[in-house]
């Protein structure tokens, strides 16, 4: 059967982070490839009595179908444990960073903006951004982060920065 397809899915290429996971499938696997952290460091605990507290005290709440910016009581928590005044109404739950970057991308980028990137960057946000056509221009950087001179150079009429300021990935 021949599917029809959106314009846009046929500039989609496959997912290398996938392909890369595939790969530290492998029995006997110890790979330092894909950003995966460490499973000794998850915080299980915390994470079964977190679930424990939220199903004992809102549990059909929680479970239920809930507005698409996520579960209100999880975003009043996030706007109050944040450093800075955020109101719940500002805060979008997501399912990791690759739904909040292919928003971004749907928000923000239209064919042909101008879209910067540190260099080297996340193949993640290249893959979600790359749909939406943005012309990418690379901006360097090194141990100490991004060469200011050279975004001061590129940066006239582009729609935004992406750049990782914290556990830059891929490089660390």
């Amino acid at each position: 059967m021949n599917w029809i397809q959106a314009a846009r899915a046929e500039k989609m290429n496959p997912s290398v982070i996938r392909e890369i996971l595939k790969i530290t499938e492998k029995p006997g696997m110890i790979s330092f490839a894909g950003g995966l952290p460490s499973p000794k460091t998850f915080p299980i605990d915390a994470f079964a009595a977190a679930c424990a507290t939220v199903l004992a005290t809102d549990g059909e709440g929680a479970l239920q179908y809930a507005a698409s910016e996520g579960y209100a009581p999880l975003r009043e928590w996030v706007a109050a444990s944040l450093p800075w005044d955020v109101d719940p109404a500002q805060v979008l739950i997501t399912t990791g960073s690759q739904q909040a970057l292919d928003l971004i991308a749907k928000v923000l980028i239209d064919k042909d903006s101008k879209v910067l990137v540190e260099t080297p960057t996340y193949l993640g946000a290249l893959q979600a951004f790359t749909p939406m056509e943005p012309q990418f221009v690379s901006v360097t950087s090194d141990a100490q982060g991004i060469d200011i001179a050279d975004l001061q150079a590129k940066a006239k009429d582009a729609r935004f920065l992406y750049v990782l300021p914290n556990f830059q990935n891929p490089t660390g």
